[in-house]
């Protein structure tokens, strides 16, 4: 079973058509959401310049075809979750992959970055607005959303999935009022127990409660046993100081993912330049013919790319390759360690953050009880004073 969704991209106010589409590709690349970059594939472009590429073919769109819009659509986004336990995150990529082809009938250049990081295996994808010879673009048509679904179901069923069978429409209307009334009932759980009992009705739920409370603290203090916790104070310090180690890593991971970008640039950079130096001198000495830049208007573009990376640099800097590709290889050998650190933390923190939970229940349910009795005593003790 997958549920889908169709989103255009549009260039956020305040910023331009790359940045909109570099920190799109960045969410969906993300190498802690697809495990390293395992389950990204890509038709028309390469993982590493997908953004570049992208770009490029809207450059040479705009200068042919047209000029850029007002609110200019730069790509368009899939969702496609799919049901927790059904299916791996090799064939999720798959099946996106075979998705994205089919809708696009593989005129527009796309990725698939499949993540892993929720109870949910779900798809980014991502096609290009602008088609791979530059010259159409997509339009987005009536019901587009709907063949999305449309095509995902027939590759869900072709590979064995369920399909998400479609609700009669009277019972859409109720869906979020259902929703929002079952979750009250889930966080009110002591409320809801005493309601039943003021209803007469409440004891067989009440035994059920008191068993499923009991397990509850059974598996607390199995958990607190196991990894030698002997007080709440403990526990409080363990799981704040692991959720701050938590944030520490995510913070240095995310500075260092910022500064590999900024080196895969600079490195793109050397080549680029190297590689389209001489067309310009040779576009130089024709005078700027017009003729040869219509020849030439993809290396030129490239060289004028790289040239202003260079303008932008400090006064006096030198790219030199070698230094590059060494800094590379030692931020990528640090933040694969801050890496695994974060992933063996994360793996038991639920366990640790639940039992926390759990104890202060009960310390709530004491306090509540120690509450009463007092209450009890010290109406006693006044009805005592008043007979005498």
């Amino acid at each position: 079973m997958a549920a889908t969704r169709l989103m255009p991209l549009h260039v956020t106010k305040g910023k331009d058509l790359a940045k909109c589409l570099q920190e799109r590709m960045d969410y969906t690349e993300n190498e802690l959401k697809t495990e390293q970059k395992k389950y990204v594939t890509t038709y028309g472009c390469d993982i590493e310049t997908a953004n570049e590429e992208f770009m490029l073919a809207h450059k040479l769109y705009h200068d042919r075809v047209r000029s850029v819009r007002k609110d200019e659509v730069i790509a368009y986004q899939i969702r496609q979750s799919f049901k927790p336990g059904e299916i791996t995150p090799e064939k999720a990529n798959e099946i996106g992959y075979e998705l994205a082809m089919r809708f696009t009938k593989g005129k527009h250049a796309f990725t698939v970055c499949t993540h892993t990081d929720k109870a949910h295996i779900h798809n980014h994808i991502i096609f290009n607005s602008i088609a791979l010879d530059g010259k159409r673009k997509f339009r987005d048509f009536r019901h587009s959303g709907m063949t999305v679904g449309r095509i995902s179901d027939i590759l869900c069923s072709e590979n064995g999935l369920s399909i998400i069978n479609p609700a009669p429409r009277s019972e859409r209307k109720n869906r979020g009022k259902y929703y929002r009334e079952n979750n009250s009932k889930r966080l009110e759980f002591i409320k809801d127990v005493e309601n039943k009992v003021l209803e007469g009705k409440g004891k067989g739920y009440i035994n059920w409660a008191k068993k499923f409370n009991a397990k509850q603290v059974a598996k607390t203090l199995l958990f607190l046993q196991e990894h030698e916790i002997e007080s709440y104070e403990q526990l409080k310090e363990i799981t704040d100081e692991r959720c701050g180690r938590m944030q520490e890593l995510q913070d240095s991971m995310k500075k260092k993912e910022l500064r590999l970008q900024k080196i895969k640039k600079l490195q793109k950079t050397i080549v680029d330049y190297a590689k389209t130096r001489e067309v310009f001198v040779a576009y130089k000495k024709s005078g700027y013919s017009k003729k040869f830049w219509e020849e030439h208007e993809a290396d030129l573009l490239i060289y004028k790319a790289a040239e202003d990376v260079y303008k932008s640099l400090p006064k006096g800097t030198k790219l030199d390759m070698k230094k590059l590709r060494k800094e590379y290889g030692e931020i990528c050998a640090e933040r694969k360690k801050e890496f695994l650190e974060y992933a063996e933390i994360k793996k038991n923190m639920n366990q640790y953050l639940i039992a926390r939970k759990n104890l202060e229940m009960l310390y709530q349910q004491e306090e509540e009880k120690n509450e009463k009795e007092g209450r009890r005593s010290r109406t006693r003790n006044s009805h005592s004073q008043n007979e005498l």
